[in-house]
């Protein structure tokens, strides 16, 4: 099986790299900006070219794609979207031209959340739809790279249905080491405000498992997976939460039985993927694990 990894100089590529090389899984790692000091060789490749994305898909069987710019605020909206839909259709399409089995795609908990192309977490509307939050919640996109994260889905489930392809997107909250994490603990959760993004997390090491997990589960056809912690950043219980900042959502179940903002219930279920419960067990399960890429 020949597995081409992109973006595998940022904080999930990595720690997906790490995981495939600890596994004996041959891959291929590319990024535009390759890190000198990884213990991995990385290529270097602009993936907004067709005829590199035609090079680096020959004999692919899996394509675990990260290399988008990063968020909203990474790039102007008229430079973002462009550059992201180009390297996502010229890898997805030179994957179909080459037979290649299944493509994972790093989505994003924006393509949700309709977060607005600012930081002001005050002036954010909440638009979720329904509590708890799961992976068929329909998506509010409302940014440019929610709007291409989301474009990208589309792709996936085209040529799923149009080559066979196994599409597989993974939304993404905001994800986390364990200093971060640590942090978190020394206060005992970070008060955030405005609860339109759940005050969601999870720790990156937990995303790429998540990442690993979907490269070799028995599925077909086109997925979409909202993967987070089952607590939240500010660690305060759910109820609560939804008492103070969301008490006009609909919930799919009694509020006295919502332990949790989010249901990872089906990811848990076609990937065998465990959700993290709580920072306690997961300081406890990755604490101290390898440094990687720091915040931008």
């Amino acid at each position: 099986m020949k597995i081409l990894v992109t973006g595998a100089s940022g904080r999930l590529g990595s720690c997906v790299c790490r995981l495939l090389r600890e596994s004996n899984l041959g891959f291929i790692a590319v990024d535009k900006f390759p890190d000198k000091q990884a213990d991995y060789p990385i290529q270097s490749a602009d993936l907004t070219e067709w005829e590199t994305c035609e090079r680096l898909m020959e004999g692919v069987d899996v394509l675990v794609h990260f290399a988008n710019f990063s968020n909203f605020n990474a790039a102007p909206p008229e430079v973002l979207y462009p550059a992201n839909a180009a390297m996502n259709m010229n890898l997805f399409q030179a994957g179909a031209n080459v037979g290649c089995r299944r493509i994972i795609f790093a989505s994003s908990i924006q393509v949700l959340d309709g977060q607005f192309p600012f930081m002001d977490r005050t002036k954010q509307e909440n638009v979720l739809t329904y509590l708890p939050v799961d992976s068929d919640a329909p998506a509010v996109p409302r940014n440019a790279y929610a709007l291409s994260k989301q474009a990208a889905e589309q792709m996936l489930s085209y040529f799923a249905d149009t080559k066979g392809i196994t599409g597989i997107a993974i939304r993404f909250p905001l994800l986390v080491d364990w200093e971060f994490m640590r942090e978190i603990k020394k206060t005992n959760g970070i008060e955030r405000g405005n609860a339109y993004d759940l005050f969601a997390y999870l720790p990156v090491y937990s995303a790429a498992e998540a990442v690993f997990k979907a490269i070799t589960a028995k599925l077909d056809g086109y997925r979409n997976y909202f993967v987070a912690s089952k607590d939240n950043l500010e660690q305060s219980p759910a109820r609560e939460i939804i008492e103070q900042e969301m008490p006009d959502l609909p919930n799919r179940k009694p509020i006295e039985e919502m332990e949790s903002l989010v249901d990872c219930s089906k990811v848990e279920a076609d990937l065998g993927w465990e959700q993290p419960h709580s920072l306690d067990e997961s300081l406890a399960r990755y604490e101290g694990r390898e440094s990687i890429k720091p915040y931008a």
